[in-house]
């Protein structure tokens, strides 16, 4: 691994501890109702409810964890207890452990954040390129830090957003999200026939000194550049945190519009349809 590659590998470590460390903080003040009557607090997440985010976290943080730890000794079989992920519906499962857990999901949502960031820490540069176990397909050990820094970042959003709609992405996250939007948008693109041609989102970010960006539609396939010299087809003007929360799913076009969060140019049903192009993951 380079210096540079290891250096960013260890910011990644970083930013995963005081992710999870904020997020605990915030979970700490939430009601015990979340705990107990879980099914009165929904979440942004499809079929999940608030406990069921963060039961999510304690098991991919668990998971990690043993992913890791096997990997070090040469080892991506998938640990006792998981699998390679087979396309099946999952919420079943993490309902039932959530159930379990009930009123001690708090400290196990910590526990298992602890452990992970003892593990992460007690890593060298030689070990990030290991190949590990992750339920979707083998992966380094850095990319899995790159996972466990999006999920804190994204489903911290969902579990803050669930009692405050004012809430926004950690600012320390952003320069990161920004980079992994390309594979975010990968996951959840629904791929079709090759259009006649090619339909040019524009992010126009306002935020001071970011760089607009271009989401080039083929329907067959897509890209993600910063803003060329051509025309768009449709042009959103908002900040950096409106822009990434948009492109994942979080925000919808018409109520992102109507509340003033996202202005945007060009055709109305083109904009729209941007939502439809790339789903939540």
């Amino acid at each position: 691994m380079t210096l540079a590659r290891a250096r960013q590998a260890r910011a990644r470590v970083n930013l995963v501890r005081e992710l999870s460390n904020g997020l605990a903080a915030h979970i700490y003040t939430l009601p015990d109702d979340v705990w107990r009557n879980a099914a009165q607090y929904g979440s942004p997440c499809p079929g999940w409810k608030l406990a069921d985010v963060i039961t999510h976290l304690v098991v991919g943080a668990n998971m990690l964890s043993l992913s890791i730890a096997r990997a070090l000794k040469g080892q991506t079989s998938p640990p006792m207890g998981y699998r390679n992920f087979d396309g099946g519906d999952a919420t079943a499962d993490l309902v039932s452990l959530r159930e379990t857990y009930h009123e001690d999901l708090f400290p196990e949502f910590n526990a298992s954040c602890r452990r992970l960031n003892n593990v992460l820490a007690s890593l060298d540069a030689d070990s990030m390129d290991a190949p590990a176990f992750h339920p979707a397909r083998e992966m380094s050990i850095s990319r899995l830090i790159d996972i466990r820094a999006l999920e804190l970042a994204v489903h911290g959003w969902d579990i803050r957003y669930a009692l405050d709609r004012s809430t926004t992405l950690p600012a320390s996250a952003l320069p990161f999200l920004c980079e992994w939007l390309p594979n975010w948008l990968s996951a959840g693109y629904r791929t079709g026939e090759p259009l006649d041609a090619p339909v040019t989102y524009r992010f126009a970010l306002t935020d001071e000194g970011a760089a607009a960006r271009d989401v080039v539609v083929r329907g067959d396939g897509f890209s993600v550049a910063e803003a060329g010299d051509g025309s768009a087809d449709v042009t959103f003007a908002c900040d950096t945190d409106t822009h990434l929360l948009f492109c994942m799913g979080r925000l919808p076009f018409a109520r992102s519009v109507r509340r003033g969060r996202l202005s945007f140019e060009g055709d109305e049903r083109a904009a729209a349809r941007f939502t439809e192009w790339f789903g939540p993951v």
